[in-house]
This record gives C-alpha cells, sequence and structure tokens, in this order.
C-alpha cells in the first residue's frame, strides 16, 4: 500500500483496495444490437452479427456481458418505437452495477446528433461510458475529444438523412414507372385500399442483370355476399356516402352485411372516416398519391402531395368523389359526425386515450344516456357493442372523483418524502429531456404561424374583402402563437417540485383538475396518471401513475392504502 492509500486508510478507518489500470474488477456492459431495415442483413450489420463481433470485443477486454438488448426500429425519426432502446437505457441508469454499454457502432445507438449527445452526457453523469467497436476512442473530457465526438455523431445523422431522401428521391420516382403490361403504375409499398389487390409483376432493371419485383394494384374480385368486394365498395362510396349516409350509417351497413373489415372484425366509424379523406378518395378515382403525411401523422398541404393520373383502376368517377366530399362538409356542418376531433371541448375528463378497455385496448369514449353520463368501451358506440363483448358503464361523476382525490392525495404524500421528491424530479427532468425535441417542431410551427399572420395583414392592406373571415383567422393565430411561445418558454429549464411547496401545489392540483377549463384539467391529471384501464369481468378501474417502481413500492408500503385501483 503506497503513502496515499495509507493516509486515506487512517483518514478515513478503511482498509484501501490497491485497483488495478483496469479498475476494481471487470466492467459490466449491456450489448446493444439494431437494424432499421432488411437490406443491413445483406451488408453484414445483422443482429446476430453485430453481437457475435460484440462479445468477441467483451472477451478480448475482459468486459462482462450483464444482458443483451437487440431492436429492429429508426435509430432516428421512430423514437416510440425503440422500446427496447428505452427499456435498457433505464436500466442502466438504475442498475448501479451497470458501466458499459457495448455498440457495434454509434450509428445502432442513435442517429440523431442532438439527442445522442445529450443521452451521452446523461449516461456519464451516472457512470455509464457507450463504447462503440468500430469508432474512435474519444475522451471527452478534452478539447479533441468534444470535436471528435462531435463529427461522428454528426457523420451518422448526415448519412440517415442522406438515405431519407434517396429514398424520397427513388419512391417519387417509383410511382411514376409503370408496368409495360397492364400501364398501371408502381406502389412504394403499403397495405392496398379497400377493394384493391396488390400484384407482383416482373421487370427488368434489377441488380446484376436480374429482374426485379415491383407492386401495382388491380381489382378485387373476391366474392362477398355474391358480388366482388369493388363492386361493394362503389355500392358505398357511390350511392350511400355520396348520398349523404352518416359513418356511423355505413359502419352499420358493412357490419349488418357481413362484410370482412381490413384489420379487425368489425368495422367501425373511425375506419369509414379515414376512407372518406380526399387523399383516399383521390386513390379511388384512380389517382396515384403519395407524401401525404409527414412523420409525426400530420397531413401535408395539398400542394405537396405526389399526385399521378390513371395509377391503377378506378372503382368511383370524379364527380362521385366530389359528392361524397360535399355530403362530408354538409354532415359535419349539421354536427351528424359530431364527437371527432373534440377532445379538447368534450365534457369527459379522462378521454382521449388515458382510459382503455383492458379486454379489447379501445379508448373509454364518453357516453351520455337519459340516466346520467358514462365512459364505456369504444367498441359500444363505435361498433355498436360488436368485437369487444358485454358492456361497463363507468359512471362518469363517480371515476372522475376517485381520480382527482387519489391523486391530490398521491401529490401531498410525494411531496413529503425526501426520497420520493428526489425520484420524482429525476423521473421529472427524463421526461423533460425527451420531451425537448418537441421544442423544434413548437419552434418550427411558430414561423409557420407567423408567417401565415403576416400573409393576412399583407392581404388585408391590398384589399382583401373578407375582413370578418380575417379578423377571426387573425385571432385563432395568435392565441396559437401565445400558446407556442409559453410551451417553449416552459421547456427552457427542467421542472422541479419542492416538498415544502406541498400545500399550494395539491390545492392547486385539485382546483385545477376540478374546476379549471378542460385542457388545464386534463393537463393536470395527466402529470400523475399514466393509464387507466378498466378490466371488465372484475369491474376494476386500474390506475398506472407515472412514477419509478421504487417510489410506487414505498407509496403502497408506506402509505398503508392502494391507490391504484377502484371497484365499481
Amino acid at each position: 500500500m503506497s503513502g496515499k492509500e495509507q493516509l486515506l486508510a487512517d483518514l478515513t478507518g478503511q482498509r484501501m483496495e490497491v485497483a488495478s489500470s483496469e479498475g476494481s474488477g471487470p466492467r459490466i456492459a449491456f450489448a446493444w444490437a439494431r437494424v432499421s431495415t432488411e437490406e443491413q442483413a445483406e451488408r453484414g450489420l445483422s443482429m446476430p452479427e453485430q453481437l457475435r463481433q460484440i462479445r468477441e470485443y467483451a472477451a478480448d477486454h475482459g468486459i462482462r456481458i450483464l444482458e443483451e438488448f437487440c431492436e429492429a426500429a429508426s435509430a432516428y425519426q421512430n423514437q416510440d418505437k425503440r422500446v427496447k432502446f428505452h427499456e435498457m437505457v433505464q436500466k442502466a441508469l438504475s442498475d448501479p452495477a451497470v458501466d458499459t454499454i457495448l455498440v457495434h457502432d454509434f450509428s445502432r445507438f442513435s442517429r440523431d446528433s442532438a439527442r445522442a449527445k445529450a443521452l451521452l452526457n446523461e449516461l456519464r453523469e451516472n457512470g455509464v461510458e457507450v463504447r462503440s467497436l468500430n469508432d474512435p476512442v474519444v475522451d471527452p473530457e478534452s478539447v479533441a475529444g468534444v470535436y471528435l465526438e462531435a463529427i461522428t455523431l454528426a457523420k451518422n445523422e448526415a448519412y440517415s438523412r442522406e438515405i431519407a431522401m434517396h429514398t424520397r428521391k427513388g419512391c417519387r420516382a417509383n410511382m411514376r414507372m409503370r408496368d409495360p403490361d397492364s400501364g398501371w403504375c408502381f406502389k412504394n409499398g403499403g397495405q392496398p385500399l379497400w377493394g384493391y389487390m396488390t400484384k407482383r409483376v416482373e421487370v427488368s432493371g434489377g441488380t446484376r442483370g436480374r429482374s426485379a419485383s415491383k407492386s401495382i394494384w388491380v381489382l378485387d374480385e373476391t366474392m362477398v355476399q355474391g358480388r366482388p368486394v369493388h363492386e361493394v365498395v362503389k355500392y358505398c362510396l357511390a350511392e350511400l356516402a355520396a348520398n349523404g349516409a352518416t359513418l356511423a350509417e355505413l359502419r352499420d351497413y358493412c357490419n349488418e352485411n357481413g362484410i370482412p373489415a381490413r384489420r379487425s372484425r368489425y368495422w367501425s366509424s373511425s375506419t369509414w372516416n379515414s376512407l372518406l379523406q380526399p387523399n383516399t378518395l383521390l386513390k379511388y378515382c384512380g389517382y396515384g398519391v403519395w407524401n401525404v403525411h409527414r412523420k409525426n401523422g400530420s397531413k401535408r398541404p395539398p400542394a405537396e402531395w405526389e399526385v399521378v393520373e390513371n395509377a391503377h383502376p378506378a372503382i368511383i368517377s370524379e364527380e362521385e368523389a366530389q359528392r361524397i366530399a360535399e355530403a362530408r362538409r354538409k354532415a359535419k356542418a349539421g354536427r351528424f359526425d359530431k364527437g371527432r376531433g373534440g377532445s379538447r371541448k368534450t365534457a369527459y375528463l379522462l378521454s382521449g386515450g388515458l382510459f382503455v378497455c383492458g379486454r379489447c385496448g379501445a379508448n373509454m369514449t364518453g357516453l351520455k344516456t337519459n340516466s346520467g353520463r358514462y365512459y364505456v368501451c369504444g367498441s359500444q358506440p363505435y361498433r355498436r357493442g360488436k368485437g369487444c363483448g358485454p358492456g361497463v358503464y363507468v359512471p362518469q361523476g363517480w371515476i372522475e372523483d376517485k381520480v382527482i382525490r387519489s391523486s391530490c392525495a398521491l401529490a401531498e404524500w410525494l411531496m413529503n418524502q425526501p426520497e420520493a421528491v428526489q425520484e420524482f424530479n429525476r423521473k421529472l427532468k427524463e421526461l423533460w429531456k425527451a420531451e425537448r425535441g418537441g421544442v423544434r417542431g413548437a419552434q418550427h410551427r411558430l414561423g409557420e404561424v407567423e408567417s401565415k399572420i403576416g400573409n393576412i395583414h399583407q392581404a388585408i392592406e391590398e384589399g382583401l374583402s373578407d375582413a370578418g373571415w380575417a379578423s377571426k383567422r387573425l385571432e385563432e393565430l395568435n392565441s396559437e402563437r401565445e400558446q407556442l411561445l409559453a410551451d417553449i418558454e416552459a421547456r427552457r429549464e427542467a421542472p422541479k417540485v419542492d416538498g415544502k411547496a406541498a400545500g399550494p401545489l395539491v390545492e392547486r392540483l385539485y382546483r385545477d383538475a376540478e374546476q379549471g377549463e378542460m385542457r388545464t384539467r386534463k393537463a393536470s391529471i395527466r402529470k400523475l396518471v399514466k393509464k387507466m384501464e378498466l378490466a371488465p369481468e372484475a369491474r376494476m378501474v386500474k390506475t398506472t401513475y407515472r412514477l419509478p417502481e421504487p417510489v410506487m413500492e414505498k407509496l403502497v408500503a408506506g402509505a398503508g392504502f392502494e391507490p391504484a385501483t377502484f371497484r365499481l
């Protein structure tokens, strides 16, 4: 023992172990492997190959692999689909024994440079090193290390964006190419519309002189109730929808006549709503339509859609499509299809996906009857009870009062537990970091809103005749602008709670959840409640809170009651 170790031992009263250059013991690691497309297997990047190389590296460097994680998902856009990745990261942050994550290369870890940098820093702060087999080993504390790491992460993001650009170019070109025999355009993949079937055709021009397989759409001739499917589709669209049939009437017609639904056993109103969208009606008219939706699911302006005429056989005419669109506009104006898109104005606090049916997974939706207001499985009003089972009607006032009171009791208990407050703040910080990506989206939307405001002002100066519309639209845009600015400002610093503020916070939570505007009330409840699930057979509602498991265990043991279950 050296003089330094001896002095430390004398001062602390503990025996000091001499650490080797590799540390006091073998490093404990998680192994991570990821692919995003099947083609990567052909380039030697399959998950088994990545894991094989990681195991060899670990054996050569004296690293013990505690657990292996694998996933087939994008490392850039589809963060919600990276379930295994986020599970691994959370385990690494919570397990003090794990000090390393081994990856084949950093592009397997993340291709979003900003997200990757934040995550690497968080892991380092918790003593976890992400080590790549095929990227330079850098010292993140050195000047050169900062540059090298930034270059590596930027290279991965640039590569991902380049792939996306070439993929989009390929899709855009592919949808304009035609099968020489049928004359129909090729498709970019995905399930065909109801009424069509995918047909594979062989074309020349493949790699190494081989033929390539392409897809086109043809009419679905499968017989249903004595008629081909495409004729059933034409009747539903040209005769029913074009003459003002509501979503519920279209749904009931299909269910009552035994027409098979595309993905589930029975038809729903939401399925018919998607079939009557403008881009879908264009496809039924024989147009090829692509680039309609952004990655986040929102629609692009029609001017950005890629549209090709005579891309596949038409099922309805353009005149019939226009009649359908006009009937839909009248239906919406007359509130025949009321309830869609009204979650912000709804009178039901737990709507919008927070409360679900444990039997079929559908959302519990609000239903007003002569005897009162209830929550009921969405299969009841949308599928007339088909597809789930006997409905359980949960009284609105009863369940909402239970949730509000239990959330307030939980909040009050949390604020008076120092360890729980610390864990809760850590969880809040994780959620805040995960949501930071939304700041860029909010800033982008803010730019769009301000541009629209400027355009309307310019139109007014140039003599816009409809001043009433302009005034109303400006009011809507300014309101959205204020909300975006507030959202961006709120995300500048990680939220944090203080145990001393328990009383005012609980009082505010209770007041907002019970008396505030619906948007504020929903946000208040969702700060603590992650999910509510009805068990119809047991007639119980189970609540899952946004708390780490150790905190929940202490809550149940220390508080002496189970706040997460309500019995009808």
